[in-house]
């Protein structure tokens, strides 16, 4: 039999550990080993009850499981009790089991449906909605540029860890790094690259545009369409090796690979929970079939030589004739992730939509129309250089970026320790925050007129952009 003692230590221990450790710092590294600590200790003092306190197996098990239930409870119990009563976050508005606990809103979600629970909770609770323990949802029209915009003080949050070690320039969290990789980066992007992509783009557009008259007017999947061809020029501009997906009108392996690599990320774990997740033999098999399929494509374009330079070129030639271990390859391993993720999906979400807008605005496809015929060369080409300068064109798609944004709910950001001021409301530090730009495009206050498609707000009807500091559909 357990004395009370014991028990009350037990859970006192628990509090303690709460209030004094893991109330403080981050801790989603460690959860994989938490849970390997805690079963050892458990294990070791069971053992040492029955081999050298001589108590029968079953009894010095109960005697260790009930220590360890209250040291547990004590943990939960202290945990609650703060998030509840004493959390900086106490009085801001929202669900009550996302007070205590970030599942809640993973709780709720319904095939990957994060965007729109977060509507009907701005509806319900207004411009700042307490999602998680230590998370806010914030549409305010000031939040944006507080928050991401440049001079910010607010750095990325623990979700970018998720992929730790393996880090690309959208992930890391060191600032030093961050500018160091986006230099390297902007070469990839310089106009002179530019230009050399566009060339390579036509042959894409050319088999798309192909396979679209082949229909003769028939309806036709855009979706699996601009998926193929999204992903035959990012392999191609990235790593000089189309995927021929265009050319045999099927998708590639590929394309089912990432959507299984992706699916863990839709339920908006806690990022510890996700890292525990991961790191379970079978339990996340598509999300490192997916890692590797990005570490194999860096490492095939790594044993070319390319006449014509791509993307990998430039993020490769820092290493050029060394050997790359550790954190140097760990960081083009993430590079090489970003680029399949932003250089498919993006794409292709983006251009379904336009067309989706297009197809209900009949009106807006005449303008649109209209505006591109006069740049049409007579061998049917258009220009990039002048096609970049079509204003109703790159209206359209702001407004369909404003509307259906790749990133719908917004990535997170770790307010710094003083806290921030978004108008009159005080954000505490070192709270998570979102501002969800799915939700903010659709919000009045800083759009009129904010569920219609209407491309002319963004260069002919200003009046209709309130905010204009709000729009950041790639915050990354």
């Amino acid at each position: 039999m357990v004395s009370q003692a014991s028990l009350s230590i037990g859970f006192a221990a628990g509090v303690a550990s709460h209030v004094a450790h893991f109330n403080r710092y981050e801790h989603h590294f460690y959860g994989i080993k938490y849970l390997q600590a805690f079963i050892l200790i458990f294990v070791t003092f069971t053992a040492k009850l029955n081999m050298y306190d001589h108590e029968p197996f079953v009894k010095a098990f109960a005697h260790v499981f009930w220590l360890a239930s209250c040291y547990i409870t004590g943990i939960y119990l202290s945990l609650v009790s703060y998030r509840i009563l004493f959390s900086p976050l106490r009085n801001f508005p929202g669900p009550f089991g996302a007070k205590i606990s970030n599942f809640w809103f993973s709780s709720q979600l319904r095939k990957h449906d994060a965007h729109k629970k977060l509507i009907a909770l701005h509806e319900q609770y207004g411009d700042f909605v307490r999602i998680g323990s230590s998370d806010l949802s914030i549409v305010h029209p000031e939040a944006v540029q507080a928050i991401y915009g440049f001079g910010s003080k607010c750095t990325k949050a623990d979700w970018y860890d998720l992929t730790h070690p393996m880090i690309s320039m959208q992930t890391t969290r060191d600032r030093t790094l961050h500018d160091e990789r986006r230099r390297i980066w902007s070469v990839a992007f310089s106009d002179r690259a530019l230009r050399g992509y566009e060339q390579r783009i036509k042959t894409y557009q050319n088999q798309l545009t192909a396979q679209f008259f082949a229909f003769g007017g028939q309806s036709i999947n855009v979706t699996k369409w601009f998926t193929l061809y999204s992903w035959d020029v990012m392999g191609d501009l990235a790593y000089s090796m189309s995927f021929h997906m265009l050319e045999k009108s099927e998708e590639h392996w590929a394309v089912k690979l990432l959507n299984e690599g992706m699916e863990p990320m839709g339920w908006m774990f806690p990022t510890w929970f996700f890292r525990v997740l991961t790191a379970i033999p079978f339990a996340a098999r598509g999300w490192w079939r997916f890692i590797g399929f990005c570490c194999e494509k860096l490492d095939e374009r790594r044993k070319m030589k390319v006449d014509v330079p791509d993307i990998m070129s430039a993020l490769l030639e820092p290493w050029k004739d060394k050997t790359l271990s550790g954190s140097d390859l760990s960081i083009l391993q993430g590079d090489s992730q970003l680029i399949i993720v932003a250089g498919s999906d993006t794409t292709a979400t983006t251009l379904t939509h336009l067309i989706y807008e297009l197809v209900r605005n009949p009106s807006q496809l005449s303008k649109l129309r209209d505006e591109i015929l006069p740049i049409v060369t007579e061998k049917g080409e258009i220009p990039h250089v002048k096609l970049q300068y079509l204003e109703h064109l790159n209206a359209a798609i702001n407004e369909t970026l404003r509307l259906h944004p790749p990133v719908g709910t917004a990535l997170q950001r770790l307010t710094p320790p003083e806290g921030l001021n978004i108008g009159t409301t005080y954000i505490p530090g070192n709270t998570t925050v979102w501002c969800p730009q799915y939700v903010i495009g659709r919000d009045e206050k800083i759009y009129a007129d904010a569920l219609s498609f209407v491309p002319e707000r963004w260069y002919a009807r200003p009046e209709m952009i309130k905010k204009a500091g709000a729009f950041a559909p790639f915050s990354a």
